[in-house]
């Protein structure tokens, strides 16, 4: 081109960089948020390639007008045509990319994407997971505290969209290990916020399923990128998905007995209700993707976990957490436990006293050594590993003890139906009778050797606590509630043992109560009018081993046969 033509050249330069710079002025100032946070302006610019359309714009500008005011044409001139061209093309898709990623479906793909890049970023830093210290997270962290303190429940539902909706489509097994704790974390401070920080109740409505299934989808995403077909060092087994399943239960049955809790002081409460209404419906989803075969229940081509659960291990280490905090759906997950642990569903009803226990012994064996319907040694193993059946059966009714809620709380208008407020006897019976009709302590010494190794934890003795917190040790997530084991919970152990030995040998119970040494009695007595009965005081419940403090209930004597009638009388 000559040199007489690079001054129109770079005057078109001039007018298309113009054009299109005040183009993507006008689109910036009407749709983007210069508060924001995230996105950030960064992130903006890099995804639009703003930098690179402004660097051949101006070179689309100087190169010809170099060549108009040197009067020489030829390489620069044409060289300038080539730039005029190549910035118009990139001016026009930044335009694009801009208006794509401001609104709509496209700015919604944009920031799962980028929630997923802070992510890789993150899993650099390995393992313990700790979102809440994960410097890589903090824009996106940042963005959800904002929406929680505006009380903005659309911008809140927007970021749990974007951290859940890709979970699918994760490449890189650490990447997910952060997603599922991100998942969780957000599902507990969400949870929190509405029901102690004044965050309105829709909150809870519109965020906690997205979380709740964001969770399903990426556990399974994990087993499929660290199964059969990853490679040999990134292979584990169903067990940290199916830890990352337990915590998000463990933080869902929190959440039911915080908001229960409320509506005794504010039956209105309409936060409350929403919290519990959110997170009851995720915890029935949860049990239905575990179990291979669920009743009722029938899978879509793109749901996760479309066999459930296969590993006997990983079931224990789940069902451990759902009996936590007083959790609903307990029963669905003995069922789901003895299909797995045998390969055959059980048919019995435990509200009929049909113990699920006795018959998966009955398939397997007490040590989990006889072959049954499996086939493998995988069932075996878990057994073996915690212990025995027996011993499975008692931490998992001492678990269950524990959470029960104050037996005195009254339904508010609207949950006369729920199981979980249930005046009917029955239900709180079923809550224990579904362990205690197992028949695994024969008499009272037995019940002691049990009390004496689970209330002292020996590192080298075999147990279901031990199992689990190995199990979400090695898994490297942080939970954000404390874990305690049977040794933590002596009064929820004893009553455990003693509802075992009263179901099938009351007078062996009322033997192991003479037994016992007084702190444990007081401290049973004190969770017994807790939990298991309305009649006399029911303060709340804190274990002293003070014998001075341990007088408050009463005479030592007198002591013994109340928690005994108590036991008698919820068990009759």
């Amino acid at each position: 081109m000559s040199a007489a033509k690079a001054g129109v050249l770079w005057q078109l330069g001039l007018g298309l960089f113009t054009a299109l710079l005040t183009a993507q002025t006008i689109v910036f100032a009407v749709s983007a948020d210069p508060e924001t946070v995230w996105p950030s302006f960064l992130d903006l610019v890099e995804e639009t390639g703003l930098v690179i359309w402004l660097t051949a714009g101006t070179l689309s500008v100087i190169i010809p007008a170099a060549a108009d005011i040197t009067g020489r044409g030829g390489f620069l001139a044409d060289l300038g045509v080539g730039l005029v061209v190549a910035q118009l093309f990139l001016g026009i898709d930044s335009l694009q990319s801009l208006l794509r990623v401001l609104a709509g479906e496209g700015r919604q793909n944009f920031l799962g994407r980028l929630a997923t890049e802070e992510l890789r970023r993150a899993s650099r830093t390995g393992r313990p997971v700790r979102v809440d210290r994960a410097h890589a997270l903090m824009g996106l962290l940042a963005a959800v505290e904002t929406a929680i303190d505006g009380a903005d429940v659309a911008a809140l539902g927007r970021r749990m969209t974007e951290v859940s909706n890709h979970a699918r489509d994760d490449r890189h097994a650490e990447v997910v290990r952060w997603r599922l704790a991100l998942l969780t974390f957000f599902i507990e401070r969400v949870g929190r916020a509405v029901l102690y920080h004044d965050l309105t109740g829709d909150a809870a409505r519109v965020a906690l399923p997205h979380l709740i299934d964001g969770a399903l989808h990426s556990s399974y995403r994990l087993t499929e990128l660290t199964g059969a077909a990853a490679a040999p060092g990134e292979r584990v087994s169903e067990v940290e998905a199916a830890v990352t399943l337990g915590q998000v239960c463990r933080v869902i049955g929190w959440l039911q007995q915080a908001a229960h809790e409320r509506l005794q002081d504010r039956p209105d409460d309409v936060s409350a209700r929403q919290v519990i209404s959110s997170v009851a419906y995720g915890r029935l989803r949860i049990v239905q993707f575990v179990d291979p075969d669920a009743p009722g229940f029938f899978r879509q081509p793109d749901d996760p976990w479309p066999y459930g659960l296969s590993d006997p291990t990983a079931v224990l280490v789940w069902l451990w957490s759902m009996c936590e905090f007083g959790g609903s759906w307990v029963g669905s997950g003995l069922y789901v436990l003895a299909e797995v642990i045998t390969g055959e569903k059980f048919y019995g009803n435990y509200w009929n006293d049909d113990c699920i226990f006795t018959e998966i012994e009955r398939r397997i064996g007490v040590d989990g050594s006889r072959p049954h319907r499996a086939g493998d040694r995988r069932a075996s193993a878990a057994v073996a590993a915690c212990g025995g059946l027996p011993n499975i059966a008692l931490e998992l009714c001492t678990t269950v003890i524990a959470g029960l809620r104050n037996a005195r709380f009254t339904p508010p208008a609207g949950f006369e139906q729920d199981p979980a407020y249930s005046a009917d006897r029955r239900y709180l019976r079923s809550q224990i009778t579904m362990f205690a009709t197992y028949d695994c302590l024969p008499d009272p010494d037995s019940a002691l050797d049990w009390l004496s190794t689970a209330l002292s934890q020996f590192p080298s003795r075999l147990s279901l606590w031990h199992m689990v917190h190995s199990a979400i040790k090695i898994a490297g997530q942080a939970s954000a509630l404390d874990l305690y084991g049977p040794h933590a919970r002596p009064a929820a152990a004893v009553l455990a043992a003693l509802c075992g030995l009263q179901m099938h040998r009351p007078h062996h119970a009322e033997e192991l109560i003479g037994r016992l040494p007084e702190p444990l009695v007081a401290g049973a007595l004190q969770l017994a009018r807790f939990a298991l009965t309305t009649e006399g005081p029911a303060d709340p419940v804190m274990l002293t081993w003070a014998p001075r403090e341990a007088e408050r209930l009463g005479d030592p004597a007198a002591q013994r046969r109340e928690l005994h009638g108590i036991v008698e009388s919820v068990l009759r």
